[in-house]
């Protein structure tokens, strides 16, 4: 690029549409140059939004088709918010029209899909990143630092523990339809901790070994979900032993609340509604876990995924949400989904 400025365009323009919309109105020289959404007036309430430091001269234009978007001049990228059913197909035709791709989570639980996403990025040259944002917080990054360096030990347990009311704030919207939502609470919003702690621990499902349970709290999709797995992955040269993992998501809890438990040989560590604690003695009470703690001599910063994403376009570090990091956790809830007798998504 020329300079650093650039020009983006958004696709879907309900609350996500607005997270994205101040996320990058925040990054200097970028342009939120047209949004699209099938709802009119959700467009033109979006593109209102939009800061004036953030506005093209011409104003942000409205579309109600995305393909009419795409060809808009100028645009550098684009970031997708629509339902998850249409974020592959909006993906695949942002990578045709020339454009680099922010996506939301999940990006699609089918795996052709998937497939089909990870190769389109790949003939395209463009960057892509799914929006995976817990990845990029300051506790995420330290503690995937400490797992991985193999100062701890092994891993050699797992649990992971989230409520929040996915039912009241959701009830006729497309979150409840399990064809532009398919998996409800588990396939949307857990994803979140699955690819937390996978992406941490750089474990994957052992075939054959998730048992869940799902119910639906009179929803048309999973609202609670439990149940185990066995995880495993390659470490040092060496296959990792089986490590079992236990879950439990409730989408009518009356708070939100995450608590994500990692031990190892050598540490329990417990990543508590956005703090990260660690005991590494029996007598020893859980204390904030810190740089000092895991080896580094540098401090640790959180991101956004736009953040992150602008400053690859920019030519900063890669992405670390490429589309092929999120196969993991495609893997896994696939697997719990058929478990529990839920129809798997086509």
């Amino acid at each position: 690029m020329k300079d650093d400025s650039l020009s983006f365009g958004l696709s879907g323009c309900g609350w996500f549409g607005g997270v994205h919309v101040d996320r990058l109105s925040r990054i200097p020289n970028v342009r939120i140059a047209a949004v699209t959404d099938p709802d009119v007036d959700a467009a033109k309430r979006l593109a209102e939004k939009v800061p004036a430091a953030a506005r093209p001269e011409d104003g942000v234009a409205v579309y109600t088709d995305y393909a009419d978007m795409l060809r808009h001049p100028g645009l550098d990228a684009v970031s997708i918010n629509s339902p998850n059913r249409w974020h592959v197909e909006q993906l695949i035709a942002a990578l045709s029209a020339g454009r680099h791709v922010l996506c939301e989570k999940p990006l699609t639980l089918i795996p052709a899909e998937a497939t089909a996403a990870i190769e389109a990025t790949r003939l395209s040259g463009k960057i892509v990143a799914i929006s995976y944002q817990s990845r990029y917080r300051r506790e995420a990054r330290l503690l995937r630092h400490a797992v991985r360096s193999g100062r701890f030990g092994k891993v050699t347990s797992l649990s992971a523990v989230a409520g929040e009311d996915w039912v009241t704030p959701n009830l006729g919207t497309w979150r409840h339809d399990p064809e532009r939502c398919p998996g409800g609470y588990f396939g949307d919003a857990n994803s979140h901790q699955l690819d937390l702690l996978l992406r941490i621990t750089g474990l994957s499902p052992v075939p054959g070994t998730v048992r869940a349970t799902m119910e639906h709290r009179g929803t048309p999709v999973p609202i609670v979900i439990y149940g185990e797995a066995k995880l495993s992955g390659e470490r040092s040269g060496e296959t990792a032993s089986e490590v079992p993992f236990v879950f439990s998501f409730v989408g009518d809890s009356h708070r939100w609340r995450q608590e994500l438990t990692i031990i190892t040989e050598g540490a329990d560590f417990v990543l508590r509604d956005g703090d990260l604690l660690w005991s590494d003695a029996q007598s020893k009470p859980l204390a904030p876990f810190t740089e000092a703690d895991a080896g580094l001599t540098h401090a640790l910063t959180t991101e956004t995924p736009d953040d992150a994403f602008v400053a690859a376009l920019r030519g900063g570090p890669p992405v670390d949400s490429a589309p092929e990091t999120v196969l993991p956790v495609l893997n896994l809830t696939l697997a719990a989904l058929a478990a529990a007798g839920e129809p798997l998504p086509r």
